[in-house]
């Protein structure tokens, strides 16, 4: 319980990552000169991205917007750019989901035309394909991610399933000589299994006291190192959950392992 309660952390802290790090991938259609806001195929571009489920933020900035943006950040291009302003309108796309990507690159696929078409010797984002395939790369190894989390956690359940069949198989092994005494006695099942399902109970709880104590603590000193980055609450509810679901697997175990002795 303490090692599965250690990769729900684990799960949780890599979600997190997950997602800060996507948040901060943004989209950037630049339109082309002879299309702006109120042209009906921007407006139709617009009303697609926000019918998107999920709620994409898509906000557009004119060209006007740009150029004060960067008279904060690059004052001096600024200064070169605003005898002309060559910047296009541009829609910023912001808070996507992953499982969002390949539907909304469907969605801007459709306008393309409405886009700048222009390439550049220089590497950057100019280009919405070029922009879409470098976040795409990136959206991938978060996927990777991802699905490895979850390998990892199915593979150790089961692997717990595995070694408390086995335990419990051993632990009745041991006891399989009173088991045929009771049977010969005319012993119920219910008098047979009563003993390991109250000893599976009992082992259980123990055992979730204990992983609660050393989980909470380790869990109050992840929480005070990185308590500017990551804060975990503790579920109590999943808790109690979690150990109804070991002594129901012990339960079961103990169920499958007897049967051998008790036909």
């Amino acid at each position: 319980m303490y090692f599965i309660n250690i990769l729900f952390v684990l799960h949780d802290v890599s979600f997190k990552l997950i997602d800060s790090i996507n948040s901060k991938l943004t989209i950037s259609l630049y339109l082309d000169d002879k299309y702006d806001k109120n042209t009906v195929e921007v407006i139709d571009l617009l009303e697609d991205i926000k019918n998107i489920e999920g709620g994409i933020v898509a906000k557009y900035k004119t060209k006007e917007e740009i150029l004060d943006e960067m008279r904060i950040k690059e004052p001096d291009l600024a200064k070169i750019l605003e005898r002309t302003n060559p910047l296009p309108n541009t829609i910023v796309l912001s808070e996507i989901w992953l499982e969002q990507y390949k539907e909304l690159n469907s969605t801007i696929e459709n306008k393309l035309f409405v886009l700048s078409q222009e390439e550049s010797d220089i590497e950057h984002f100019s280009n919405y394909t070029a922009q879409y395939k470098k976040i795409e790369q990136v959206t991938t190894i978060l996927h990777i991610l991802q699905l490895g989390l979850y390998i990892i956690i199915a593979v150790f359940l089961i692997s717990i399933s595995v070694i408390t069949y086995s335990i419990i198989w051993n632990f009745i092994y041991y006891y399989r000589d009173e088991i045929y005494i009771t049977r010969l006695v005319w012993g119920s099942k219910v008098f047979i299994y009563g003993p390991f399902v109250l000893q599976g109970a009992i082992y259980s709880f123990i055992s979730f006291l204990l992983s609660l104590i050393v989980f909470v603590f380790l869990v109050q000193n992840v929480n005070a190192a990185f308590s500017e980055l990551y804060f975990l609450h503790i579920e109590y509810k999943l808790l109690f959950l979690e150990m109804i679901t070991f002594i129901f697997m012990w339960w079961v175990s103990g169920f499958f392992s007897s049967r051998k002795y008790l036909k």
